[in-house]
């Protein structure tokens, strides 16, 4: 006869002894359901991944986070104990909370969030404490494929980009090259050096942070050493990029010679990714051998062993069933959801990018007379202290000249909606003063338009009027389409609605070494509204109307 205890005693005894397998409480069936709800938003954040060049390594990135997990893995001894089943239950929940928000707001991002907490979900509910400490490494090297929040990515290349063109800029100046800066560009006698080519390497920033947190993850540094190795990362790539620029400024200064570009450009780089890569693998033996001057004893496997065996005890009951049945049916049907979404927003997509081709004839030109009041026209190319911003994928410049002042006029498209221009000259250098808004609607007159005041580091003053107007006459605002919270996720949600049309945007810029004064101020605000004037009514005959 056996006692009622001895079924669960036997049971527990095979389980220790690696017989039997403990019920994690999912089967893969369910298991299937749970993936086909994270598929379709997942595949998007990759796919939207890919479309950025310094995250295009995280397939490397999956590949170093399995292999992490499958070598601590194989540490482990068997069987797992599944955690406690109300935390692996909470997780879950907040998982499907994540993904169903995820999926209103069409937000693959967040949708990426929820699959990680899934993720950790399953390995509690496989393992408990003792498998998520071991997974933890590959989890840890997964973070850094998800793009922190508020382009916080893209800041960060962009400030150390400004911190090797300045820092190039004080070498420059020891070696006796006469230059100036403005923004990330190095102006040369007769040569404008494009920093932002040149700092190409830059963006392999996160590729080296990857390297070199997987390599400290996988040798098991403690968390100061892998602190330090990521920060040596960060100083290797910045003065490596310094050292390029001084180098290509001085060898196009003394010799006329172009390394910053082309095929002498591409190789360097090359050329630099290992040697970078190397530098970190030394640093990081240099950090070992500082940190941990005196090796520690390693603890005797079969100790381990037995600590653990020992803790196993009473085996948690598996996941209810019910509880899995619901949760898989509803992450599936979310998936379904998710597929239907993503095909309505591929063809809104697509009809955007119709749109967005302007309804210009082909053959269209823009012509602008020799004389706009009392300011003549230049036939000279842009001046070389005045650069004038163009962003769009078609622009025209004319130059005019009034006394001492000269003044640019731009045609630049086409945009979709508003667009912010004070942006890409803050981002060339130039700082912001004061910016304000003027003119209503009706006659040309009192058309909007917004005045930005600006300086840069070489003290150069400089004014920008700009306005944008659409294909339906509509003239735009920047405070019109500054949409709340509320209105982005009503506009995430909504398919189908109404699109913005294809704007134009026309500026004038006029810059001196002096603040401009009032009466000369009002004098260019005339010139821009006429301006804007005559390139309206041109654009107005060459735009093919649809019926």
């Amino acid at each position: 006869m056996t006692t009622a205890g001895e079924p669960n005693s036997s049971r527990t005894e095979a389980q220790l002894s690696g017989d039997a397998p403990v019920d994690s409480g999912i089967g893969w069936g369910y298991g299937l359901l749970f993936v086909l709800g994270y598929a379709p938003l997942l595949g998007l954040f990759f796919l939207n991944l890919w479309g950025r060049p310094h995250y295009q390594f995280f397939p490397w990135a999956l590949l170093g986070a399995g292999f992490l997990a499958w070598i601590r893995g194989k540490e482990l001894s068997r069987p797992f104990v599944p955690g406690d089943r109300k935390v692996t239950m909470f997780l879950q929940g907040v998982s499907f909370l994540l993904l169903g928000l995820a999926t209103v707001s069409w937000s693959p991002w967040l949708a990426c969030l929820a699959a990680l907490t899934g993720l950790v979900a399953a390995i509690w509910g496989r393992g408990g404490s003792k498998l998520l400490n071991a997974m933890l490494p590959a989890l840890i090297l997964l973070l850094i494929i998800i793009p922190p929040p508020l382009l916080a990515d893209n800041l960060l290349i962009q400030q150390m980009r400004v911190l090797a063109v300045r820092g190039s800029s004080s070498v420059l100046d020891s070696l006796g090259v006469i230059h100036a800066l403005s923004g990330n560009v190095i102006e040369i006698p007769g040569q404008r050096l494009l920093v932002d080519e040149a700092c190409s390497g830059i963006n392999s920033v996160l590729v080296l942070l990857a390297c070199a947190l997987f390599y400290g993850l996988w040798r098991r540094r403690s968390p100061l050493h892998i602190l330090l190795s990521l920060v040596n990362a960060l100083g290797i790539v910045l003065l490596g990029n310094l050292a390029r620029i001084t180098l290509g400024a001085w060898v196009k200064f003394r010799y006329g010679i172009d390394i910053l570009t082309g095929t002498v450009h591409q190789v360097a780089g090359l050329l630099l990714f290992p040697t970078y890569i190397g530098i970190i693998l030394s640093m990081d033996q240099l950090l070992a051998y500082l940190l941990n001057p005196i090796r520690r004893r390693r603890q005797q496997p079969g100790l381990v062993a037995t600590v653990e065996e020992a803790q196993v005890g009473r085996i948690p009951p598996g996941m209810p069933r019910g509880w899995v049945r619901v949760m898989g049916c509803a992450f599936a049907l979310v998936g379904l959801v998710s597929l239907g979404l993503a095909w309505a927003h591929h063809k809104q997509a697509i009809a955007k990018a119709v749109q967005l081709q302007p309804a210009l004839r082909f053959d269209a030109s823009f012509t602008m007379p020799d004389q706009i009041g009392e300011w003549k026209r230049l036939p000279t190319e842009v001046p070389p202290l005045q650069k004038v911003e163009t962003v769009g994928v078609r622009s025209q410049v004319w130059h005019y000249r009034l006394g001492d002042m000269q003044v640019s006029l731009a045609l630049d498209y086409p945009f979709r909606g508003y667009h912010s221009l004070e942006g890409c000259y803050a981002l060339s250098g130039w700082h912001l003063l004061e910016r304000r808004s003027g003119g209503g609607s009706g006659t040309n007159g009192s058309l909007p338009y917004v005045e930005v005041h600006m300086q840069n580091n070489m003290g150069m003053h400089g004014i920008l009027w700009f306005s944008l107007v659409d294909e339906r006459n509509r003239w735009l605002t920047g405070a019109a389409y500054v949409p709340t919270l509320s209105e982005r996720l009503r506009q995430r949600i909504q398919l189908g609605g109404e699109s913005e049309f294809v704007s134009y945007q026309i500026q004038v810029l006029a810059t001196g070494f002096n603040p401009m004064r009032p009466a000369e101020q009002e004098q260019v605000l005339r010139f821009f509204k006429e301006g804007r004037r005559i390139l309206w009514q041109q654009l107005s005959g060459q735009i093919q109307r649809q019926t």
